[in-house]
């Protein structure tokens, strides 16, 4: 019984770790490059996620910052992501080679967005901004959506080229994260409704003997 209640609670404790999938980054964190206000945390990202949802056939971004968002009109989001293809990777000279991506999505600090010629609806909620992203408008290169790569920068967008880009997070390309399929969750609840019985069962077991 030990050693099942033990199985248990580690299959739940992954299962639960499966579903986390922020990005954390050091506060502060903007290039040197950056020719932009410094004191502004709008443009500093202090973590991230990018997740793929295939039941909703979406994927799902959300940038998380140091101050709010919508009190700064020229702070944008841009999720670079490499599906496979051939990349771009325009940003060694400012310090972040490992950055490479053939589709993008602009995210912008009042609600609108654009993801090659496609608008793209953003909310924004104080420090936060979020968008879904049907996969029919980052259709693959290669790569099945799930094995998409994806890095985010933050830019102030009243200033030109490279030296509107402030804070990179994560500064080099990661695996998008899948969400779990429905028959996961079934198991997840499954295997933690067991570990209840179980738990229960000890209990009366120790009152009976007691």
């Amino acid at each position: 019984m030990n050693q099942l209640f033990r199985s248990l609670a580690l299959f739940a404790g992954f299962s639960i770790a499966a579903t986390a999938h922020a990005l954390e980054d050091p506060p502060g964190g903007f290039l040197a490059t950056f020719t932009g206000d410094r004191s502004i945390g709008a443009f500093d990202i202090v973590s991230s996620d990018v997740t793929f949802d295939s039941g909703a056939n979406v994927f799902r971004v959300h940038a998380h910052t140091a101050g709010n968002i919508a009190d700064v009109a020229s702070a944008g989001y841009v999720f670079g992501f490499n599906r496979g293809g051939a990349t771009n990777s325009p940003f060694a000279d400012i310090g972040v080679p490992g950055v490479t991506f053939d589709a993008s999505a602009l995210l912008r600090a009042n609600g609108t967005g654009l993801s090659g010629t496609t608008p793209l609806t953003a909310r924004v909620d104080g420090a936060d901004i979020f968008a879904t992203i049907d996969a029919s408008v980052l259709r693959s290169n290669g790569f099945a959506p799930q094995d998409f790569t994806w890095a985010l920068w933050s830019i102030d967008s009243q200033i030109q080229g490279n030296f509107r880009n402030a804070d990179f997070a994560p500064d080099a390309n990661v695996q998008v994260a899948a969400v779990p399929e429905p028959e996961t969750y079934v198991l997840m609840l499954a295997g933690l409704g067991v570990m209840g019985f179980v738990g229960r069962r000890r209990s009366r077991a120790a009152t009976t003997t007691a």
